[in-house]
């Protein structure tokens, strides 16, 4: 007997057996069950997620001879069964839209609907790809789809949704098809190896499952290619050399490398990778995926479902990877590498452009938050020395501690009274000379007020600092309160004003305003402004 590939041999026969599809197989069986059966179904969905294999089980259901009607389990025994699942029944016509994409075949579809079965319960056209159809046979199709003969139903299956007119959508219960998680089709090839007897490692079939990128097809048309090389025990490094993807001790080189910033051991990574003849753009996918790993890991608790994703066995490797790099480092990392797989396709040298990525990847200086920003800053210009930047917590380690030795008698000396504290200053000029004293760590705060002239007005500290001063003061006036009540040693009402300029000063800003106002009504200048839609900010060289 002829070889039959996994695909075709472990198609699913019955609703139950679709793997990744529950919503849509338990509306089917639903409306089955209850006898509320439309005339015409839109399976829609990426390519491999069981839409055809569908179809052919919804018209099984349809004809199955066992039952007195529609069941939702068909036996796959009866000869109506038997025949729709090799293709051979009179009932039950599969065709493809780019083949039968015009009017005329559309027109010869209309015609065989007008009459009765040859034998079964129902008339059933299976169209697949029916986006292939053309606007004529669209239109065409219109009349019989609306109000199709009884015994007539109607299955379109398709990949591209949004090229189906709106009539034909609007005339179709529509079914959306997703794509199959990676962990179930992982359950899915176990069986599969299970049934055939088949040795293989779950971090094997995951690697098939990832790569099969949600379609059960594809997982099992490769599993059938690795099969084909290794026989009945399956290695992981056989699913590596086959399928072309990287070898997970790479990944791990690569991102420890990028968390220690060795850039020769980056280098000689590119160098293993040449020599194995790797794909850099496959090995730049395979990279984010593996930091996209190391930040579920980072973020994800111990019980969360996105960890399923991960497998366990690889889990305790990435763990301390996860605590060397922050949010930040990861975000940026990803920023690199996926301008990386953009700058492939422009790049005259692969190979020079993933070294860049990767030696920037590892230059990248770790992210500082804004407010340790600042108060570096500040200990900078008061010329305090800077505190150490921490660093990511080391793996904890647990040590036994060894016995205490029994302390040393000491000799005891009288106490010494502690001074007494001293008085908190009460008049306004020392309230403002303690606050002075209280903010020498941050001169943002304390060169205001060491210009600044205070006063005491019905038991509110008004504090006048200089012109130049005067907006900066008032966005810290939180601050001020906090200094001066902690310096009074009590509540205390605080209020922070510019102090008023100098006659000389306002006489010249009352100049410039005028001078500004005049040069705003002179004709040529309007036109420019609103030429520009800008203003007048400054006159220079007018007469007082």
């Amino acid at each position: 007997m002829a070889y039959q590939v996994l695909a075709r041999k472990w198609r699913p026969k019955t609703f139950d057996e679709v793997v990744g599809q529950g919503t849509v197989m338990r509306t089917l069986k639903n409306a089955l069950a209850s006898g509320r059966i439309g005339h015409a179904f839109l399976l829609s969905g990426a390519r491999g997620v069981g839409k055809t294999t569908t179809a052919r089980i919804l018209a099984k259901a349809l004809n199955c001879s066992k039952g007195g009607g529609p069941t939702p389990e068909p036996c796959g025994e009866c000869a109506s069964c038997l025949e729709i699942a090799t293709g051979t029944s009179l009932d039950v016509q599969e065709i493809d839209g780019a083949t039968h994409n015009g009017v005329e075949q559309v027109r010869e579809l209309r015609e065989c609907a007008r009459y009765n079965p040859a034998r079964d319960r129902f008339q059933i056209w299976i169209i697949d790809e029916v986006h292939m159809l053309s606007t004529g046979a669209f239109n065409a199709l219109l009349k019989t789809l609306e109000e199709p003969p009884p015994r007539v139903k109607f299955v379109f299956a398709t990949t591209e949704y949004h090229k189906i007119p709106d009539t034909i959508l609007s005339r179709c219960q529509q079914y959306d098809f997703r794509m199959i998680p990676a962990r179930e089709l992982q359950a899915h090839l176990r069986q599969v190896a299970a049934a055939e007897k088949i040795e293989v490692s779950d971090e094997a079939l995951a690697r098939i499952a990832r790569a099969a990128e949600g379609s059960a097809r594809d997982a099992l048309s490769l599993f059938d290619q690795v099969l084909s090389f290794s026989g009945q025990q399956v290695k992981d490094e056989d699913i590596s050399a086959l399928l072309g993807l990287v070898d997970r001790e790479l990944l791990l080189a690569a991102s420890s490398g990028i968390a220690a910033g060795d850039t020769l051991a980056l280098l000689d990574l590119v160098e293993r990778l040449s020599d194995h003849g790797a794909d850099y753009r496959n090995f730049t996918r395979e990279l984010i995926l593996h930091f996209r790993e190391i930040l579920l890991l980072k973020v994800a608790p111990g019980e969360s479902a996105l960890l399923a994703q991960v497998v366990p066995e690889e889990r305790e490797r990435l763990r301390p990877l996860a605590a060397a790099f922050s949010h930040e480092d990861l975000l940026r990392l990803f920023e690199v590498f996926t301008q990386l797989e953009a700058d492939f396709r422009l790049a005259q040298d692969a190979r020079v452009t993933l070294e860049l990525a990767l030696m920037k990847a590892a230059q990248l200086q770790r992210l500082m938050p804004f407010t340790e920003l600042v108060d570096r800053v500040e200990r900078l210009a008061a010329g305090a020395p800077l505190p150490p930047r921490a660093a990511a917590p080391p793996p904890p380690r647990v040590a036994v501690p060894a016995p205490a030795p029994a302390p040393a008698p000491v000799a005891t000396k009288p106490a010494v009274p502690a001074p007494a504290p001293a008085a908190p200053p009460t008049t306004p000029a020392a309230i403002v000379a303690a606050m002075v004293a209280q903010a020498q760590g941050r001169p943002s705060l304390a060169q205001p007020l060491r210009t600044a002239a205070a006063r005491d007005e019905d038991g509110t500290l008004v504090i006048e600092v200089g012109a130049d001063f005067a907006a900066m003061a008032v966005m810290h006036q939180d601050d001020y309160r906090q200094l001066a009540q902690k310096a009074a040693g009590r509540p205390l009402k605080v209020r922070i004003q510019g102090a008023a300029p100098p006659p000389e000063q306002k006489t010249e800003t009352d100049r410039k305003q005028r001078l500004i106002d005049e040069a705003s009504r002179e004709p040529a200048v309007q036109e420019a402004l609103d030429l520009f839609n800008g203003k007048v900010v400054d006159v220079r060289g007018g007469k007082p």
